[in-house]
């Protein structure tokens, strides 16, 4: 490698992973004090891991859940680092790789900093952030698809050999998070967006071949060792009910633009690090969220996208463009953009999102044909981009569970499309005096913001769980769980063998390493005493100090959890 050559990108990058490393390590830090008590679906995650581990604990039902993050966690738990941390510490490592392949995929459109630029710009919002060290999944599959797509435009620019990389990628991503074979229809687009789809196939198919070989490989070993495990895919099928799900059958029509009210807030909030987003709508009249207010932040992102979209457009029907699609023969391209993208709008949320997906493909094929030749820069880029936002928006729109970090797989589209509009500003303003300057210092000027204003968010928030309910002892209730199990292990090493129920049944399984019912629905039951007394349940871990009636006495307790025992006449 030439040093001098890439010097630029050589201090870019290690700008960004000196920044990132220590937001990570800030973040670590919080919830590593903390716990996972907050996010449930972790200790699912967590008992799969003891699962892979060795450890035999029950809980079958959840075993089919993406296991990859469940699988590299258990490597550690070999190791002796049996703790929620790790799974903590696992999946924030991927955040750095996301922001390591944010900058690739952007160098490969624009210069070192406005890349530098566009990855902080993913790495720190706050939809972002917030689940940067939660063990969950979603991090670790943004990243993978990033990853993913960056080697997918390789192929096609560089070296159609890189399919060989990017193909297991996205089965990688696959078995972390389901969605991420959204990443195929994006990468089969590309096929179609070259001049000759059908020749350029047949010059290249032993590596289109390839790539698909190794992509079989690492799914066929994935489902080997599911099956020699016995373990069902309920993540697959929890993806294929989505997909053949209809909006009358599933979904009010009021959350169809559930993402799009919220859109603010996730790109910047007042109600930052390390606290959640409120689940709600965003109240356009009174520019206020249920949960807070968006920041400065959120405003100047948006005057940038949508300064960039009035240039864009602006430049796209030009004189000089106008001249070139006079040139194009239209008609059918026009009608194909036009019939498929009312199709789609009539059917949308009506059969289902792979009727959807095809319809959308087809109008955004035709469009792009049809705008190919115009004088735009790298318009094939864009376009990847804007299909990969496309497509991912089409997919969570027809899930009828909103949740707020699903919009996440979208957020590194938002950052290209930020950086691309800050390119046709300035392109813009070109021959104004000190431009150059001005191009260097207005993104690192803008990352500093957002880097301030999100220091100062945190500092001036008090902490909260992700549906805002208060715990009376925010960064000890994970710790009050950890010492009720503990206190029973070293005072009744026949715990084991002993019928345990509590109220958080996934917390305490991963603590006592075995299966433990989940009580939470009914515990406040007037027969729930006597229930238990029927099953013959000796002890009863609760999350809060309630009222559990004789024959069981409350022998020990640690800030709010509590451990009740059935005292036998």
């Amino acid at each position: 490698m030439n040093f001098k050559e890439h010097k630029k990108d050589i201090v870019a990058i290690s700008s960004l992973l000196l920044i990132i490393t220590i937001i990570t390590l800030l973040l670590l830090n919080i919830d590593g004090k903390v716990g996972v008590y907050y996010v449930r679906d972790v200790f699912f995650y967590l008992n799969n891991a003891l699962f892979y581990a060795g450890y035999d604990i029950g809980l079958t039902n959840t075993r089919g859940l993406s296991p990859l993050i469940p699988m590299i966690t258990s490597i550690f738990f070999r190791m002796g680092f049996v703790s929620d941390f790790t799974i903590i510490a696992v999946s924030s490592a991927f955040y750095i790789f996301a922001a390591l392949g944010m900058y690739f995929l952007l160098r490969l459109r624009f210069d070192e900093i406005l890349s530098f630029t566009g990855s902080m710009v993913l790495s720190t919002f706050p939809l972002v952030i917030v689940w940067v060290t939660k063990g969950m999944l979603d991090i670790p599959g943004v990243c993978l698809s990033i990853w993913a797509v960056y080697f997918m435009i390789l192929s096609f620019r560089r070296d159609i050999k890189f399919l060989y990389i990017a193909f297991p990628l996205i089965i990688l991503g696959f078995f972390t998070r389901y969605t991420v074979l959204l990443m195929v229809p994006v990468l089969l687009i590309q096929f179609l967006l070259v001049d000759d789809p059908i020749t350029y196939i047949k010059n290249n198919i032993k590596s289109i071949f390839g790539g698909i070989g190794l992509g079989a490989l690492v799914f066929a070993i994935f489902i080997g060792i599911y099956y020699y495990l016995n373990i069902g895919l309920f993540f697959m099928s929890q993806g294929s009910d989505i997909t053949n799900s209809t909006h009358n059958a599933i979904m009010a029509p009021n959350n169809v633009l559930y993402y799009i009210k919220n859109f603010l807030i996730y790109i910047g909030t007042q109600n930052f690090i390390p606290y959640s987003l409120k689940p709600g709508a965003f109240i356009i009249d009174k520019m206020q969220w249920v949960g807070g207010f968006p920041s400065i932040i959120s405003y100047i992102l948006i005057v940038i996208l949508l300064a960039g979209l009035i240039l864009y457009l602006k430049k796209l029907f030009s004189g000089e463009n106008k001249e070139i699609l006079k040139k194009e023969n239209k008609t059918l391209k026009l009608a194909i953009f036009a019939i498929a993208l009312l199709l789609f709008l009539i059917t949308f949320l009506k059969v289902s999102v792979v009727v959807s997906v095809v319809l959308i493909s087809i109008s955004l094929l035709a469009l792009y044909r049809l705008l190919k030749k115009t004088n735009m820069e790298d318009i094939n880029f864009d376009f990847i981009m804007f299909y990969w936002f496309a497509v991912n928006f089409t997919f969570i729109t027809y899930y009828h569970i909103k949740v707020d970090r699903y919009f996440m797989p979208i957020l590194p589209v938002v950052a290209y499309f930020v950086i691309l509009s800050l390119t046709l500003i300035f392109d813009k303003f070109k021959t104004r005096k000190y431009m150059d300057k001005i191009k260097i210092i207005a993104p690192i000027g803008l990352v500093c913001l957002i880097l301030l204003c999100s220091g100062v968010f945190a500092l001036s928030n008090s902490p909260h769980t992700f549906d805002n309910q208060m715990h009376p002892n925010f960064f000890t209730a994970a710790a009050e769980e950890k010492a009720v199990g503990e206190w029973l292990m070293a005072n009744d090493p026949n715990y084991a063998n002993e019928t345990i129920w509590a109220d958080r049944g996934g917390d305490m399984s991963f603590i006592l390493r075995m299966q433990i019912p989940s009580c939470e629905q009914i515990s406040n039951d007037a027969n729930f005493t006597s229930e238990m007394v029927k099953q013959n349940v000796t002890y009863f871990i609760s999350k809060d100090n309630k009222t559990i009636g004789e024959p069981y006495v409350k022998v020990y307790q640690n800030g709010e959890v509590c451990l009740y025992y059935y005292k036998h006449e």
